[in-house]
């Protein structure tokens, strides 16, 4: 079984797609996690919360979502509860959610409903999985809300063996903070390579990583064309 990870999606559903297709993508063999921020700023973000619901609901043993600060701010949202998801990026995509929405309140109650209940973290027998990383003073089932919004610097300037001895010896796959590539330090490794984040849009990339084989590829939106990488360490 290959342990595959995508993260910080924001919308781009065709580059999600796509890449699902090029690494021959088996939701009833592999592991695939998504690590959250299905929506904001991208074209596509009904389509890509719709595809990730339906097939955690159809393989829930295979997918796994997690949820990112940006579906927390959605919720929110659309509970009432405050509007800072508009200036954070939801203006751009409200329109195409909204159009979800009217689809039927039944539908979008289950589309809320199961992005209410979307778990901060993942373990399996290899890594930990989150959104923005974690609190290792900590334990993994007693993590704050708060670190949906951790920024990298703070994750990065806990020492590794304190990041360790809280995950048992597991590396910690996240994304929230656009990089250039993807390494791993021994115990974090950043898989946000920027999609409908960066302002230059020849920057902007969605990756695939296969941990099992440790290379990702990497969707360049700009041109649609797909390319492969080596993860530059593994400490």
């Amino acid at each position: 079984m290959r342990k595959l990870f995508i993260t910080d999606i924001h919308g781009e559903f065709e580059g999600m797609r796509k890449l699902l297709a090029h690494a021959r993508f088996e939701p009833g063999e592999d592991q695939l996690v998504i690590g959250g921020d299905l929506v904001s700023r991208g074209p596509d973000s009904a389509l890509a919360l719709e595809e990730a619901m339906s097939l955690a609901l159809r393989h829930p043993e295979h997918v796994r979502v997690l949820t990112g600060n940006h579906e927390e701010m959605m919720v929110w949202h659309y509970e009432g509860k405050s509007d800072l998801w508009l200036s954070h990026a939801g203006s751009r995509t409200i329109d195409g959610l909204n159009r979800l929405r009217d689809r039927g309140a039944d539908r979008w109650r289950d589309v809320l409903d199961w992005c209410r209940g979307l778990p901060l973290l993942f373990e399996d027998d290899e890594f930990v999985y989150a959104h923005a990383g974690l609190d290792p003073h900590s334990p993994l089932t007693e993590q704050d809300r708060e670190t949906l919004w951790m920024p990298e610097s703070d994750f990065y300037g806990y020492p590794r063996e304190l990041v360790l001895e809280r995950t048992g010896g597991k590396p910690v796959v996240h994304g929230h903070t656009p990089c250039e590539y993807i390494y791993c330090d021994g115990a974090r490794m950043n898989c946000d390579l920027g999609a409908h984040t960066y302002s230059i849009e020849e920057e902007r990339a969605l990756a695939l990583v296969d941990l099992s084989n440790r290379v990702y590829y990497v969707y360049k939106i700009a041109t649609g064309r797909i390319s492969e990488r080596r993860i530059s360490f593994w400490g």
